[in-house]
């Protein structure tokens, strides 16, 4: 029963950091990532299709994403859809590929994508802490109906914060490694 319980706060950990890393694969550090343009979805034929169902996405060389679109009817839907997205890209179109440059980081830049990180990693551990104190209310009740003593209630209360503890530390490092990347001129 309490295993039950526990495992089901590692996995709702886990699920908070994947959000995590979700949330800064979005921001682009100096760097292309194919990842930026997870979110970004074309005009197809009226449909909101991603990106990765029209081209295939490649880093071609330090400074530039190429999609290798797969429909010629695409192309001007995929341009657009990248221009009104809030990354600040300009796409240039040759033939079937579009390539997009990625400008370096100005060091204001920097500073603004570092406050947007580490708010994303407060938010991050107000999640894990939120499924501690839904994990430690069912331990409380188990012990309100006398399925466990005080002393087991006290220890598996012992027991989730490591586990809480575990994945904040996880949340940090996560985020500290952005940040430097980030910073990385």
């Amino acid at each position: 029963m309490i295993e039950d319980i526990k495992k089901d706060a590692e996995v709702n950990m886990a699920k908070a950091i994947e959000a995590l890393n979700n949330a800064c694969g979005q921001i682009r550090a100096g760097r292309p990532n194919p990842s930026m343009l997870d979110q970004i979805e074309a005009d197809y034929f009226n449909t909101r299709t991603p990106l990765k169902q029209l081209a295939s996405i490649t880093i071609t060389d330090a400074s530039t994403i190429s999609l290798n679109v797969w429909d010629k009817t695409a192309i001007q839907a995929i341009e657009k859809a990248i221009v009104n997205s809030n990354l600040g890209l300009s796409p240039v179109i040759n033939g079937m590929i579009i390539h997009i440059k990625i400008p370096p980081l100005t060091q204001d830049r920097r500073n603004e994508l570092i406050k947007v990180l580490k708010k994303e990693g407060e938010n991050t551990k107000v999640s894990l802490r939120n499924v501690r104190r839904n994990i430690n209310t069912s331990v409380n009740n188990l012990e309100k109906e006398k399925k466990i003593s005080k002393d087991f209630e006290r220890d598996y209360i012992i027991e989730i914060q490591e586990i809480t503890d575990k994945y904040i530390k996880i949340s940090e490092e996560v985020i500290d490694k952005k940040i430097a990347e980030i910073s990385e001129v």
